[in-house]
């Protein structure tokens, strides 16, 4: 009898594990309004048509001005409730290598957030990234690619 519930507590235990308790990877913490200012110039950050997922996208950073373009791997996500950006609060951890994209010219960025901000649920949602100009990195700027998760 003992080892009957006993074998019935570990089956429950273990079932649990396996589907999951509390918070899913779909929820998280909604935070402040953002204060981020978007800059209007001559770099834009848009979505790669065909390659947005719940889980990750392939981004095009393009570089329409004649300086050499600086960024590193860090973005953040940001949610539109109420017709306001919001922070998403969750742990981000990037590697530190420095990218750079020429004048007029552009390249692909794959992000994949699943392990950090789970799968997205319906929603508009904002990528956010901070770039600077090649001997000009104390005059950081923001761009940002919008998308919708259906």
């Amino acid at each position: 009898m003992k080892r009957t519930i006993l074998t019935i507590v570990l089956c429950g235990v273990m079932f649990l594990g396996i589907t999951g308790c509390g918070n899913s990877k779909n929820e998280f913490d909604v935070g402040n309004k953002s204060d981020i200012q978007i800059s209007q110039s001559d770099i834009s950050l848009s979505v790669k048509d065909g390659t947005l997922k719940n889980t990750g996208v392939t981004l095009i950073l393009k570089n329409d001005s004649n300086k050499l373009l600086r960024y590193d791997e860090v973005y953040k996500i940001e949610i539109k409730q109420n017709n306001e950006w919001h922070k998403i609060n969750v742990e981000l951890y990037f590697n530190e290598p420095l990218w750079e994209v020429e004048q007029n010219k552009s390249q692909e960025l794959e992000l994949k957030w699943e392990d950090s901000y789970g799968r997205l649920a319906k929603g508009e949602y904002r990528i956010i990234k901070e770039v600077y100009f090649e001997n000009e990195s104390e005059q950081k700027f923001y761009i940002s690619a919008e998308f919708t998760i259906e």
